[in-house]
């Protein structure tokens, strides 16, 4: 994997290039000169762009995902207020002023000059970020955007949207089975590995089919997959965006690590009570074995919850009476100083107090019981983490979900325990180069966690009380994944026994986003939502 310096680097070859051939003497040019044109671009340019944008697109909308399914802490204090129309804009300007301008003038070019590779990456980019998009907001422009003609692109439907995105990958898919002239100079994920791209394309249509499975019947393209064996199943072909640790010329540091672990000011983010009390203390799940990913997770500053009189505003009051089953509250014990999911309260002088992100995926520091203050940005893998996009271990939860649910090939059990397998074994690797061995789980232990969650899978009456452990471990999994957490979330209704909103107590829920305000603000065509209840297409 390249580190993010040398993305960086590539987009200023871009800089570069554009700058040395600009003509000057000319003052009617109708294209800009700060842009690159179709007939001077450079293919491979065209390709570092939007794989870097791929990357900011994820980092820029998942965090929302993971809030919302309590992975994340969630300010709120309500899902009305949660988040303004401004909340995706970022994610938006991603695509429809990187990706899709970018892809429109790659695609062409590349398929002139056989370069079938480089537009497939270019093809599955955009079906990636757009189907996203589609998941979060639901109606959104495609068919008019970037055509060239459109000023004002009128929405598609979502449903209309997704067959798109799956005959996209289909023409990418058929594009890395051609002979190209070259390889791309630059391939930021794979190192020009047409094979694994050829995998994540598949994955992806899976990943579609199974998000629709609700309103379609897709359990014989989910078979056709499954039996190709022409999908994402190990490690070695998980789908990630690799960070350095450089923090100057430019920052290429995970962007979490970035500004939660700066010199003087402490760490920015509280984490969640809820996913904390998950892993650590088992909360709902029945189990009794410590989560082995848990000091990969989460970093302690302290060692306990209560030696200090720096203490949140609920400390030693009760909970709300409609919490009912929904402990821990307010904080937790052993020093994994959270907050609960809406907590919008005032920010006390806890920084150097609050349990923080650890190893895994950010490339913060592993937790061995030193409770030592972040006083700087030298910890850990000092930002050199991961956006863990689309690992092996989702896809076997993924097919444990479909196998129960609508009867596709395999088993959910087996299913379940790989991904399990498979997470686990992804962290502690991932975190191996800084982990004190005597706090490495060993194989017994780890054995003997994922023996109780199968002991729990075997003993549940029904179905629905087996997918939602299976559910329930998905999301350890996804730590860093918010937008797998948040689709499931809304596609299962699990896991169930989630803490509430602090303040509020509600059967509702941002079942889909704001249109972002610069799309709203800047197209004719567009209608802001009256709320965030509405559903996309695919949720029932």
């Amino acid at each position: 994997m390249k580190t993010k310096f040398l993305k960086y680097f590539s987009i200023s070859l871009i800089s570069i290039f554009m700058a040395s051939s600009c003509e000057t003497t000319k003052l009617e040019l109708l294209d800009s000169p700060n842009a690159l044109t179709e007939s001077s671009a450079d293919v491979d340019f065209y390709l570092s762009s939007i794989q870097i944008t791929m990357s900011d697109f994820f980092e820029n909308i998942t965090e929302e995902g993971m809030e919302l399914t309590r992975i994340l802490h969630f300010f709120g204090p309500t899902y009305e207020n949660g988040y303004a129309a401004s909340q995706l804009n970022n994610a938006w300007s991603n695509v429809y002023s990187g990706v899709l301008p970018d892809a429109r003038a790659l695609v062409p070019l590349a398929i002139e000059q056989e370069l079938y590779t480089h537009a497939a990456i270019a093809q599955i980019a955009e079906a990636y970020m757009v189907g996203t998009l589609v998941d979060y907001i639901g109606d959104i422009p495609y068919t008019e955007s970037n055509d060239g003609v459109s000023l004002n692109p009128v929405a598609d439907l979502g449903s209309e949207i997704y067959p798109k995105l799956i005959a996209l990958l289909d023409e990418a898919i058929v594009n890395l089975g051609k002979t190209e002239s070259v390889l791309p100079s630059t391939d930021l994920y794979y190192d020009g590995d047409e094979a694994k791209w050829t995998k994540l394309a598949n994955t992806l249509k899976l990943k579609f089919y199974l998000q629709t499975r609700l309103v379609d019947d897709v359990a014989s393209e989910i078979n056709a997959i499954v039996a190709s064996g022409n999908y994402i199943q190990s490690s070695d072909d998980d789908f990630f965006f690799q960070y350095s640790s450089t923090d100057t010329d430019p920052d290429s540091r995970h962007p979490i690590f970035a500004r939660n672990f700066v010199e003087g000011s402490g760490v920015t983010d509280y984490m969640s009570n809820h996913y904390m009390n998950e892993l650590v203390h088992q909360y709902s799940t029945g189990k009794t074995v410590v989560d082995p990913r848990t000091r990969y997770y989460f970093y302690r500053q302290r060692s306990t919850s209560s030696e200090t009189t720096v203490e949140q505003a609920c400390y030693g009051t009760l909970p709300p009476d409609h919490y009912g089953f929904a402990i821990p509250y307010c904080t937790l014990t052993d020093g994994y100083w959270g907050r609960d999911h809406g907590d919008d309260g005032g920010i006390p002088p806890d920084t150097s107090l609050r349990a923080t992100w650890g190893v895994y995926p950010v490339g913060g520091p592993f937790d061995e019981d030193t409770f030592v203050s972040i006083a700087d940005r030298n910890v850990g893998l000092v930002g050199q983490g991961i956006s863990p996009i689309m690992m092996s271990s989702y896809v076997d939860f993924m097919l444990a979900e479909a196998a129960l649910t609508i009867g596709t090939t395999g088993d959910a059990r087996t299913y379940l325990e790989n991904g399990i397998t498979k997470s686990i074994d992804k962290v502690i690797n991932f975190g191996s180069s800084i982990a004190n061995s005597s706090y490495v789980p060993d194989a017994a232990y780890i054995t003997s966690y994922i023996d109780e969650v199968l002991a729990l899978y075997d003993a549940a009456a029904t179905n629905d009380e087996k997918l939602n452990i299976i559910v329930k471990e998905y999301f350890i999994a996804l730590y860093g994944n918010g937008i797998e957490a948040y689709n499931t979330f809304r596609r299962t209704g699990m896991p169930d026994n989630l803490q509430p909103l602090r303040k509020s107590v509600t059967t509702q829920f941002v079942n889909s986003f704001f249109y972002p305000s610069d799309y709203v603000n800047q197209n004719s065509n567009a209608t802001q939502k009256t709320d965030v209840y509405q559903t996309v297409f695919w949720d029932n």
